[in-house]
């Protein structure tokens, strides 16, 4: 390994799943040796406006006009590396960019979020350094392929092979999962380990050892109409408990604790650090499918319900679960409530889901991600990168 080694990775800010990623392998690039990985959020820094903005339109899509935003994802998914549409996408943050390659001299730069100015600009910029993409999602959307992108790692085999089918050679696709938060790598991969833990967290954490335990990260769905149905179901049964994470959303944690307060077999807990932890203990969960979220679901061999899930990834996320057989979508709360009222009355079916994702597992991805990254470029990579100035082109590309 060379002395004074850098490596970029570029994320955005919708959503914590790219930051998650990018955060968790720049722990492990920095644990094999690298000595500085520079995370870069390039549009809130280079255009704060415009990502606050482009933050608010996309997190309103999901609440108030799911239905356009999956037509606009759909319609798009295919889209072609130097189509105009993508041109004009790849190009916010170009001076921001050539400001950071200039001052830290990046060996590699990865990209979490497919903002990619970058591979635009290889060849006219005379870049030599590697470019890498790792997909948080298991669908592969047409903003994550370029012909300059060096290497892709993905979550899957049907990943791979799309991408093979749209013009990516196989030896530049490596299937490695998504990179977790490290708590999530200290869980054991034998799944009777993993049950004996399962056991000793709920004794920790108050619960009855013995109960069917259902987590529902309510969080994600903002209000209580959503989650009362999927609640009731749980606080009904003497055989069965819940465990109800609110997340930053202190008037939906205050709702359910007034609802709940007297209900023995109702748990209900704000945000936490200790999400793994909560993850394993439990037999199912309901949450929504974020590209994170699932494959943290993965690596605790936990059965998922999904709500209601918006059109474009996390539905792709989705229907992949279901399609693994992992995974029960449905589309309103009252149905969600009798699938998961079903699954408890035949534990079996929950067996059969945690088998199903033993075969799933992919664990320590950032770690092996970290470690291919070094192996193939960091300790031959020259130092320092090439840039030469950002030409001013005709019309508003680029400039």
């Amino acid at each position: 390994m060379q002395s004074n080694s850098c490596v970029l990775i570029l994320y955005a800010s919708y959503g914590d799943g790219h930051l998650q990623a990018a955060r968790s392998l720049q722990e492990s690039l920095l644990s094999q040796g690298i000595e500085r990985v520079i995370l870069l959020d390039l549009m809130a820094e280079a255009h704060p406006l415009i990502n606050e903005l482009t933050r608010f339109v996309y997190m309103q899509s999901f609440k108030t006009i799911p239905h356009l935003y999956g037509w606009v994802y759909n319609v798009t998914r295919a889209m072609k590396a130097e189509s105009p549409l993508s041109n004009w996408l790849h190009s916010f943050g170009i001076r921001r960019l050539r400001e950071v390659l200039e001052q830290e001299r990046p060996q590699l730069i990865v990209h979490t979020f497919p903002q990619l100015a970058l591979p635009h600009l290889k060849t006219r910029w005379g870049l030599t350094v590697p470019l890498i993409n790792i997909l948080t999602d298991y669908d592969l959307h047409g903003r994550w392929l370029h012909p300059h992108i060096d290497h892709y790692y993905v979550p899957s085999e049907q990943i791979r092979h799309e991408a093979i089918e749209r013009g990516v050679a196989p030896a530049r696709i490596s299937v490695t999962g998504i990179p977790l938060h490290r708590s999530f790598e200290t869980i054991p991969v034998d799944p009777e380990l993993r049950a004996h833990r399962r056991q000793q967290l709920r004794l920790e954490a108050g619960l009855d050892p013995d109960k069917k335990t259902v987590l529902l990260l309510a969080g994600a769905y903002g209000v209580l109409k959503n989650v009362r149905d999927v609640s009731e179901v749980v606080a009904q049964r003497s055989d069965a408990q819940l465990v109800i994470i609110c997340g930053k959303n202190e008037p939906l944690r205050r709702d359910l604790e007034k609802r709940y307060g007297d209900t023995s077999n109702v748990h209900v807990y704000g945000f936490t650090r200790r999400m793994s932890e909560w993850m394993l203990l439990s037999d199912c969960a309901v949450t929504k499918p974020g590209g994170i979220t699932v494959s943290e679901c993965i690596r605790c061999g936990l059965p998922v319900f999904l709500l209601r899930p918006v059109p474009g990834q996390e539905l792709a996320n989705a229907l992949y679960l279901q399609q693994q057989g992992i995974a029960e979508v449905c589309h309103s709360p009252a149905l969600l409530a009798a699938a998961l009222s079903e699954m408890l009355d035949q534990p079996q079916r929950l067996d059969r889901m945690r088998r199903q994702m033993e075969q799933m597992q992919m664990p320590d991805a950032a770690s092996r991600i970290a470690g291919d990254l070094v192996t193939r470029y960091m300790q031959k990579a020259p130092m320092g990168t090439k840039v030469v100035p950002i030409p001013v082109l005709q019309g508003n590309a680029y400039r």
